[in-house]
């Protein structure tokens, strides 16, 4: 039987509208999946769908992506635009009389130049502007009112907002995109504030702070290029536990930590060529610290190790483009994954982790550089390696690298071109010219992934390449990505190469099963991806 019928006595089937029985806030829940245009379009079900879909307390205001108010969807005109605001401003004067909770309100709206015409001047702009802010201002002030949890706000160029909204007693999630916080001198009353997301605001350096120390149940901040700060204070009341500053914080500024709940921080600089680390912690204060994420040049190896050991209970550590570093030193109990990315400085690695279980190391390929680990952990080595660098002794170095790997699971290489016309394409790998310097067998391996951008290789140096690398590893499965203009002839190459290898004496290769062996299907252009499974 299906559901919603009920069965008569004379067999047929009444259908039982069971859905419309629903109380309102449990329909508010089912629609709150649903998309702007999607809920909408509920109101023409019935009167009570009209009703429902007009006091549904998620209300969603998006620009680029309208529902009955504008038939233009790509490139609104000015009078759709101003369609759009008349709507809006009459949904909410609706739920200011009716005194309707609101519980989530995104206003989504472009730059000035898109809302309003490019043909007006700049005094009449400016009329519109204050004239659009004002409406801004009062939809905030009605949703301030009527118990708003959450505030999601794309402003248009140089809104500032409103001082209401900073007695939100109500507002959990405020997420703020391209704005301006101006100066406050009044009490700040976000008692219930637990996460706040800023992105491209201007916000004074006070303000910012005020806001910080005044919200005490705060535990998620996201400022990611944002300005008009110099030093951010995280007071030893603030229960903070994740904290995210992307590309804000200036060459000078400084980052004071004097709270020991944060579990989560993620810190990238603002120049790719910072000479300082600007963080300040006391002693102790970073012991509950889980996941550290770092994209900063200005950290050192004296920075660094003074930061380690303070680090007690860390789990995941991401350093990426550190450059100014050479040599990590890591022994921890706790730590379950590291990844070093673009740290072309490192020379040394040295991990003593009994319960690291993931490990990537992705970077130019450097000879000298020594990792070694001490765990089973599974672990990725993936390196960027020019041509040139591919001889009989660049071979034994990355093999030399895979041997610190207890545990490498997989290889990625990516074949990068020669930039400088002097370095040579060619590929060459002899075994012999080893002599009797030996590291033990090819290490087995899950895959070996090969990337080729805008190389194409001779077929002596195809040849070369593969005998290298299972010398170097004998992969169950081998992944190739071309990225070239003309891929069909370097992958004939490649299977030609292998297939010679099977049951060859230097190479205990014995079947490969080709899923893709017909190259007539392979484009003239473009990318390609190819998996094949090799049986030694």
């Amino acid at each position: 039987m299906k559901p919603g019928c009920e069965e008569t006595v004379s067999g047929q089937f009444n259908t039982v509208d069971r859905f419309s029985d629903l109380p309102d806030f449990i329909v508010h829940h089912i629609i709150s999946f649903l998309d702007t245009r999607e809920a909408y379009r509920t109101c023409i079900l019935s009167k009570r769908w009209a009703h429902i879909s007009a006091t549904n307390p998620i209300i969603e205001f998006n620009y680029y992506c309208k529902a009955e108010y504008s038939p233009a969807r790509h490139c609104p005109s000015q009078e759709d635009s101003g369609r759009l605001l008349r709507y809006i401003d009459t949904r909410m004067q609706r739920y200011a009389t009716d005194n309707l909770r609101v519980r989530t309100l995104r206003l989504i709206f472009p730059d000035s130049n898109e809302v309003f015409s490019c043909d007006v001047d700049q005094i009449e702009l400016s009329s519109k502007l204050e004239e659009f802010s004002c409406k801004v201002d009062e939809w905030i002030r009605i949703a301030v009112r009527n118990q708003v949890a959450r505030l999601d706000l794309h402003g248009p160029l140089k809104y500032q907002l409103p001082d209401i909204l900073l007695s939100a007693k109500s507002l959990t999630q405020l997420n703020c995109f391209k704005v301006k916080i101006p100066y406050y001198n009044g009490a700040i009353n976000l008692a219930s504030l637990q996460t706040l997301e800023l992105l491209r605001v201007d916000v004074e350096e006070h303000m910012l702070n005020h806001i910080i120390s005044a919200c005490l149940l705060l535990k998620c901040l996201s400022v990611k290029f944002c300005f008009g700060f110099k030093t951010i204070v995280i007071p030893c009341c603030s229960q903070l536990k994740e904290l995210t500053l992307s590309y804000s914080l200036p060459e000078n500024g400084t980052i004071f930590l004097e709270s020991s709940y944060l579990t989560c921080f993620q810190f990238s600089d603002i120049s790719f060529y910072s000479d300082r680390w600007p963080v300040m912690s006391k002693p102790g204060l970073l012991r509950n610290l889980r996941t550290l994420d770092l994209f900063s040049s200005g950290i050192t190896d004296g920075d660094l190790g003074k930061l380690l050991p303070e680090l007690a209970s860390i789990e995941t550590l991401h350093l990426f483009n550190c450059h100014r570093l050479t040599m990590i030193r890591i022994s921890s109990v706790q730590l379950k994954e590291i990844y070093l990315d673009e740290c072309d400085g490192l020379l040394y690695v040295t991990i003593d982790a009994p319960s690291l279980t993931k490990f990537k190391y992705k970077g130019d390929f450097d000879p000298r550089c020594t990792i070694t680990i001490s765990s089973q952990a599974t672990c990725v080595l993936s390196v960027h390696i020019k041509p040139c660098c591919l001889h009989t002794r660049g071979f034994f170095k990355l093999k030399q690298l895979m041997t610190g790997l207890r545990s490498c699971n997989a290889l990625e290489i990516s074949l990068s071109n020669n930039y400088d016309e002097f370095e040579r394409d060619d590929i060459k790998f002899d075994e012999e010219e080893l002599g009797d310097v030996n590291l033990g067998p090819p290490r087995d391996i899950t895959e070996l992934k090969l990337s080729l951008h805008d190389q194409n290789l001779s077929r002596s140096s195809m040849s070369a390449f593969l005998n290298g690398l299972f010398w170097t590893c004998r992969p169950d499965i081998i992944s190739f990505r071309f990225y070239l203009e003309y891929p069909g002839l370097m992958m004939q190459f490649f299977m030609s190469e292998l297939e010679d290898m099977v049951n060859c004496w230097k190479h205990p290769l014995k079947r490969i099963e080709f899923p893709d062996a017909n190259c007539s299907n392979i484009h003239e252009s473009g990318k390609v991806e190819v998996q094949w499974r090799l049986h030694w």
